[in-house]
Order: structure tokens, then sequence, then C-alpha cells
């Protein structure tokens, strides 16, 4: 994604994660409240070199995004979130496909949060090889980490 054009994609992203996680992991708060918790987080983030965001899209229309910074070794995924209809097919796999292409090569490590109810993101992710830490540091989430290799054996055989 352009960082330029994040006051035009933001609600776009924030309205597929609302979609995605307002029931799977409810906060308590009204839809609006929460898009603009969840603006006023992740836009300042933005404006930070590291953190990106990688859109998939079929033509304009978004099918997903990654949200991701790298710090030296690390690359700490943030976000990731398919539409629905493309939940369970080979779109996530073909998204990290390509993001391991555009990252750098000494990436060694791979964290993640997950919403401690979030148990099919939680179960996908421990079948890539990450493992849950004892690191806890947002109330509700779960830590996550794995060797860089061991989770692109995983989406580099998908085709």
């Amino acid at each position: 994604m352009d960082k330029t054009q994040k006051e035009r994609w933001l609600p776009v992203l924030f309205d597929l994660y609302y979609k995605n996680m307002h029931q799977i992991a409810p906060t308590g708060l009204s839809y609006q409240e929460e898009r603009t918790n969840w603006l006023s987080e992740v836009s300042p983030a933005l404006d930070k070199d590291p953190r990106q965001i990688m859109l998939c899209l079929n033509e304009c229309d978004l099918l997903g995004y990654i949200q991701y910074y790298t710090r030296g070794p690390l690359l700490m995924i943030e976000e990731v979130q398919m539409i629905p209809a493309y939940h369970r097919t080979l779109l996530f796999h073909r998204m990290c496909k390509y993001l391991h292409s555009q990252l750098p090569q000494n990436i060694e490590k791979i964290e993640a949060y997950a919403d401690i109810r979030n148990t099919y993101s939680r179960n996908i992710m421990n079948k890539m090889g990450f493992r849950e830490t004892n690191e806890a540091t947002y109330p509700g989430l779960v830590h996550l980490r794995a060797d860089a290799c061991t989770v692109v054996r995983h989406f580099i055989r998908a085709k």
C-alpha cells in the first residue's frame, strides 16, 4: 500500500477487520468507537518507516491485507485479514509467498499476536511452526514466535 493513500485505504481495511473479528473477539464497543480507536492506532503507526501494509486486490476490490514491519532479523506480523469468501482457500498462502518475496533476506524470526479467542488463527499458526510464548504484553492476546525457515517451508510449497 502506498502510505500516501492511507486515508483512502484505512477505513476500508478497518471494515474488513471489523467484519472478520467483531463476532470472534467482541470488544463491547460500538462500531464507531472501535473504528475510531483502530484508526487512531494504525494511522500514526504507518507514519513510521518500517510499518507496511500489503494489499491483495482483484482489480480494485480488496481481498485481504497483511500489516507488518521488519526490525533487523525480525518480521512482526501485526494483522492478516481476508474477505470471508477467501477464508480457507489458498489466498493466505499466496499472500505469504508474495510477502516473502518482498522481504529482506536476513529475516530469521517471525512474531505475531493473536486474540486468545481466535482459535482458528492460533491453530493455523501452530501448524506453520509458531509457538506461543509466555510474553503476554497485551491483555487478551497471545504472543507467538517461530523460526522464519520453518514458516517459509509451509507457504513456499503452496502453488
